[in-house]
């Protein structure tokens, strides 16, 4: 069991890279990638927790027929992406608090950019279309992982 978290926490920190590179290649200004990292702090320091979440709903991936596994990656990958986004929006908020005492517009941070980020993120840029095979061939690793692991 112990192996498995550990294979799921080493995913989370593959898919902060994924992110960070995503992130300074969709930047305007190329900013350095500390600074596009630091964009996504929140979605940075929660990618390890959802990433053991996405390894927790991957314990059965095996035992799906290959249509079944296609649906499990790629919803699997729009509630990653979504809770990143989430997260990124709480790190906005708590540094809004803390730098300013107020935060202008959280709903709009907690709730509308994580929402229209996944679906317009994911989808209209075609990321999906790149991150979907990285996504099932995850979901292949921790599958046979979680076969290996004694109940």
């Amino acid at each position: 069991m112990k192996k498995l978290f550990l294979w799921s926490f080493a995913s989370g920190f593959a898919w902060i890279g994924v992110a960070s590179a995503i992130a300074y290649a969709v930047s305007p200004i190329h900013s350095t990638p500390l600074d596009a990292a630091r964009s996504f702090a929140g979605g940075v320091v929660a990618a390890p927790i959802i990433a053991l979440l996405v390894g927790h709903i991957a314990r059965r991936f095996s035992h799906l027929t290959r249509s079944q596994r296609f649906w499990v990656a790629l919803g699997d990958l729009y509630l990653a992406t979504y809770l990143f986004l989430l997260a990124t929006g709480v790190g906005y908020v708590v540094r809004g608090w803390i730098a300013q005492s107020h935060v202008e517009a959280p709903q709009r941070l907690l709730i509308v950019d994580p929402l229209l980020g996944t679906i317009l993120g994911l989808t209209y840029t075609g990321f999906v279309v790149v991150l979907l095979p990285l996504s099932y061939f995850n979901h292949v690793l921790l599958g046979k992982i979680w076969d290996q692991t004694p109940e």
